[in-house]
């Protein structure tokens, strides 16, 4: 039975980096992950590196503009 490896919530350093190439400084790794993903702000980690949901990547990438939506549904 072979153990099944899940992958973590949040993007890696590396994936982030892949994502955001050529860009290095975090800032702006920062600014063009939230225009990228249509939001004000991210989370950051002590070190600067943005902290990005992988549900709300790949739904935003796939066009669901609803994936990783926080908050309230105030809606009744």
């Amino acid at each position: 039975m072979a153990a099944e490896v899940l992958a973590p919530p949040f993007l890696t350093e590396a994936e982030i980096d892949e994502l955001c190439f050529p860009l290095v400084r975090r800032s702006a790794q920062l600014r063009h992950l939230c225009m990228l993903l249509r939001v004000d702000t991210l989370p950051q980690r002590p070190d600067g590196l943005p902290l990005v949901g992988r549900k709300m990547l790949e739904g935003r990438l796939n066009g669901d503009d609803t994936a990783g939506a926080a908050g309230f549904n105030w809606t009744k």
